[in-house]
């Protein structure tokens, strides 16, 4: 009796400070995430990124590879990283060290842009690929914990709202980086190749080592581990199918989530449609950063309304709704492209703020979802398992890559169009995790 007392007396005074450090806990991970997407925003694997690598080859596939790396390098570890921090007491050591050794690695892809992209590009692609691939890697050290912090610290009424402001911020940030982008790449601008795309990545890096720093103010509360003896990778490893063919509400919605993430196959693709294909200028791609950071920052808003009041199935549907506007407007940009002409450039901005809203949110709802429906000592295993699975959409990008090569850029629009559909036609499965809606906005 004693002995509950004391557990008992413990978990209270550990609610009580991380009730008092909410404040700043929230605070602290909106910065973090906010200025991460400002970064992001300098070297965005949609538009900076197809770009720099089609400065370098005239390869579709390519392209596609390379775009799909990231995706790789970031979901593929996850699950061992889940065994890892499922039953540790503290979560904030691992995630800021993690950080700041790895966010000033954009500044080696800088340098070995700026003295090696001029006389050798395969091997500064080379380079470019490999720091993207261990950055990510990296971040997947980052990201399962920062999940999981998220859930122990802030209410899932919350939530919404932290993130909310977090992608609001960081989308008035990204617009000015996307003119930044416009600048540097457009045809006017006194700075040439290879200097302009390593200005970019070094910037990033400088940006994203803030955003490190932010993390070291969150106030984690010590709460004593569930268990001393975590499961190895191998035990996590073994228990994946079980959880896979078991929980029937997981399985759904994960295979929603793969579905979805199979409509990113175009979207390295926009911006060379419109530069290869429409004959639009190479600066265009900096108002395409600003179109869809301006979506991310109209995520912002949807995402602390929608998953706040209705909870995380709508919002996880309103989403893919969004992703299928992207290919579908890139179809009709396409089919009119005689007529549009330079004017393409205009529905191309809406298109790049569809994909702003998405990969501001994209992630979101799932996360949310597994956060309230799955408890405390789950949730570093459940994300685990998620973005491990998740990361068979890696296998997109290339996809994409093969058929714009051997078919065309409106196939590619089709084909994503078809999986977005095909994942809201499914979500009507995923159950709703959300007892009632929340009457806070």
């Amino acid at each position: 009796m004693g002995a509950s007392t004391a557990s008992l007396s413990d978990q209270d005074r550990a609610q009580e400070r991380t009730s008092g450090f909410a404040r700043r806990n929230a605070w602290a991970l909106a910065t973090d995430s906010a200025l991460f997407t400002m970064g992001m925003s300098l070297i965005s694997s949609t538009t900076v990124l197809p770009a720099f690598v089609a400065a370098l080859t005239d390869s579709e596939m390519l392209v596609g590879v390379a775009s799909g790396l990231s995706a790789g390098a970031w979901l593929l570890p996850q699950l061992v990283i889940a065994s890892v921090v499922a039953h540790k007491s503290r979560l904030k050591p691992i995630i800021v060290t993690t950080a700041l050794l790895s966010r000033p690695l954009f500044l080696l892809a800088g340098l070995a842009i700026l003295f090696l992209g001029a006389t050798h590009p395969a091997v500064t692609l080379a380079i470019v690929l490999a720091t993207i691939t261990v950055f990510f890697t990296a971040d997947a050290v980052v990201s399962v914990p920062w999940f999981a912090l998220l859930g122990k610290l802030i209410p899932a009424t919350r939530r919404g709202r932290v993130i909310g402001i977090s992608q609001i911020v960081g989308g008035v940030g990204g617009i000015a980086a996307g003119g930044a982008v416009r600048y540097l790449l457009s045809e006017e601008s006194a700075i040439a190749f290879p200097t302009n795309f390593a200005i970019l990545y070094m910037s990033a890096s400088i940006v994203l080592i803030f955003s490190g720093l932010a993390l070291a103010g969150v106030r984690e509360p010590r709460v004593p581990a569930e268990s001393k003896d975590p499961p190895s990778a191998l035990e996590v490893l073994r228990a994946l199918p079980r959880i896979v063919a078991q929980d029937h509400p997981f399985q759904r919605m994960q295979l929603v989530r793969i579905l979805a993430g199979f409509v990113a196959l175009a979207s390295s693709f926009y911006v060379l449609h419109a530069t290869r294909e429409l004959g639009l200028p190479m600066g265009s791609t900096g108002l395409f950063v600003s179109a869809q950071v301006a979506g991310t920052l109209a995520a912002g808003f949807a995402t602390s309304l929608l998953q706040d009041r209705w909870g995380p199935l709508v919002h996880m549907r309103v989403v893919i709704v969004v992703a299928c506007l992207a290919p579908a407007l890139g179809l009709i940009i396409s089919s009119l492209a005689g007529t549009l002409g330079p004017a393409a450039l205009y529905p191309y901005l809406g298109l790049f703020f569809f994909l702003g809203i998405v990969s501001g949110s994209m992630s979101w709802p799932y996360f949310n979802w597994i956060l309230e429906y799955a408890d405390e000592a789950r949730r570093p295993l459940y994300i685990g398992v998620s973005n491990t699975l998740g990361a068979l959409t890696m296998l997109a990008y290339p996809l994409g890559g093969w058929i714009v090569s051997t078919l065309s850029y409106p196939t590619a629009f089709g084909v994503a169009l078809a999986f977005g559909v095909a994942a809201l036609l499914l979500s009507s499965r995923v159950p709703t995790v959300r007892v009632q809606p929340s009457s806070q906005i």
